[in-house]
């Protein structure tokens, strides 16, 4: 993040100089966006330590209810479950149909 910010004052300051520079700016648009990502990226990296994403979705959240969203919407049932969970879950992911409702 400090490389990023470090860049971004640079680029900044030598578009001030050259304000009328195309290539200057999409640069310095470009890297902006990139130290924004970054400092998003790390405060939920700091938020996330915490807190255990995946513990409700195993203990609590009927496996149909996620499996069926998932075929409602066209999403990989990997993206939500790793391959231990889809052996676990095996049962619901062969049962469920985009309709079910609980």
């Amino acid at each position: 993040i400090n490389e990023k910010k470090k860049e971004y004052k640079e680029i900044k300051a030598e578009l001030k100089k050259n304000k009328n520079d195309e290539k200057l700016q999409k640069k310095y648009t470009r890297v902006k966006e990139q130290l924004v990502k970054l400092k998003t990226q790390h405060t939920d990296k700091d938020e996330n330590k915490q807190i255990a994403l995946g513990t409700s979705k195993l203990n609590y959240l009927d496996p149909r209810i996620s499996v069926a969203w998932c075929k409602k919407y066209d999403i990989p049932i990997e993206k939500i479950y790793s391959k231990t969970q889809r052996d676990k879950f095996r049962w619901a992911i062969d049962m469920t149909k985009e309709d079910f409702i609980f």
